[in-house]
């Protein structure tokens, strides 16, 4: 870590200024946070030391002369952030001891206490390797003039690397299976080609704490929903309301005697938009011909719901998620996700997308 200790003790004598929000006082474990910035803009703005799990603020402190301190108590150690801006942020685990943190540099080098020294460690050794893959992309990209040559060696370099990888964050995580720093390496990149049962199996061995929280509670209902609508399994029924606020289900189109193309996207969702041509592409040449085109609107404010839909000039059936349980029911971690429907309601494809979801959909038709 960075030998600048952000001049704790005159951070410490100048302001000990703001007791946690949430402490539980007595005799829980107590931390100090001291940082600095670099923007004079932000003295005299309070910042926030934030919970990822729930977003909870945990507590709260005024920037002086660039720099800023948090003093309290806490009983089980957490992954949080303080949010300055954008691009000045800074990730640590809230825990016993004096921690060091830095808004003008890297935001995952925290220091000081044992699990924070680990944290920036792991973070510093993934940025070398991320650095070291750029450069071998390089000497790759000089190697190999055939497109495709470049391609066949660079995934087989890839697949191997993840693979190292996942290794390492197994070992990594068999040491923290039940504290903050194993919730920061679940969601990091160690854990990234891990199939969906893999997946599971690595959050069920979590401890009762970190199998307690809300990300790992919310994964596994992800993938129990993803495991019940994988591809040749039957598909689940979705309920909401229709742009002109009608009731209407997925149920109300499948098992009708057509195929079903339903896509699950929001109005923020910038390649949810891209894939809006393929879809009025299909819809236009089979919607007499044995196709229904589905939306199924997202994560997303029903006052954006119809608006969207006439700003995108879309003409096939939507369905706003009322319940906000659409894409926890079909295991949905990202938008858009398409999938087609047979007409006795089984799943036949997911993860359709442009030109694959095209011919896709062509050739199911054709069958």
């Amino acid at each position: 870590m960075r030998n600048n200790v952000f001049y704790v003790v005159g951070v410490l004598l100048a302001g000990l200024l703001e007791m946690s929000a949430c402490t539980s006082g007595g005799n829980a474990p107590a931390y100090t946070v001291v940082g600095v910035v670099s923007d004079s803009s932000a003295n005299g703005k309070t910042i926030y030391i934030t919970r990822y799990d729930d977003n909870k603020r945990l507590d709260s402190t005024v920037v002086r002369d660039n720099r800023f301190v948090f003093t309290g108590t806490v009983d089980t150690a957490s992954l949080c952030y303080i949010d300055l801006r954008r691009t000045a942020f800074a990730n640590l685990i809230l825990e016993e001891g004096n921690i060091a943190v830095d808004l003008t540099e890297d935001y995952n080098r925290p220091s000081g206490t044992p699990l924070n020294d680990e944290l920036a460690r792991i973070s510093k050794s993934g940025d070398s390797l991320d650095q070291a893959m750029q450069d071998k992309y390089a000497e790759y990209k000089a190697k190999y003039e055939a497109p495709e040559e470049l391609a066949k060696q660079w995934n087989a370099l890839v697949e191997a690397q993840q693979k190292a990888r996942l290794e390492q964050g197994k070992a990594l995580f068999a040491q923290h299976t039940d504290d903050a720093l194993g919730y920061y390496l679940l969601h990091s990149s160690y854990f990234e080609s891990m199939s969906p049962a893999e997946q599971k199996e690595l959050f069920l061995s979590a401890g009762s704490w970190l199998k307690s929280t809300r990300f790992v509670q919310e994964n596994l209902t992800r993938l129990e929903g993803l495991e019940n609508t994988a591809e040749g399994k039957p598909y689940v029924d979705i309920k909401g309301k229709d742009v002109e606020g009608k009731d209407v289900a997925l149920s109300d189109f499948v098992g009708k005697g057509n195929y079903v193309l339903v896509d699950f996207w929001a109005s923020w969702c910038g390649p949810c938009k891209g894939e809006i041509p393929n879809l009025a592409k299909l819809h236009k040449a089979y919607k007499d011909k044995g196709l229904t085109v589905v939306g199924i609107f997202v994560w997303d404010k029903e006052e954006n719901f119809a608006k969207a839909v006439e700003d995108e000039g879309i003409t096939w059936a939507q369905i706003f998620d009322t319940e906000d349980r659409a894409a926890a029911l079909y295991g949905i971690d990202g938008i858009p996700q398409i999938m087609l429907i047979a007409p006795d309601g089984t799943i036949v494809k997911r993860n359709l997308r442009g030109e694959y979801m095209i011919k896709t959909v062509e050739n199911t038709l054709k069958k």
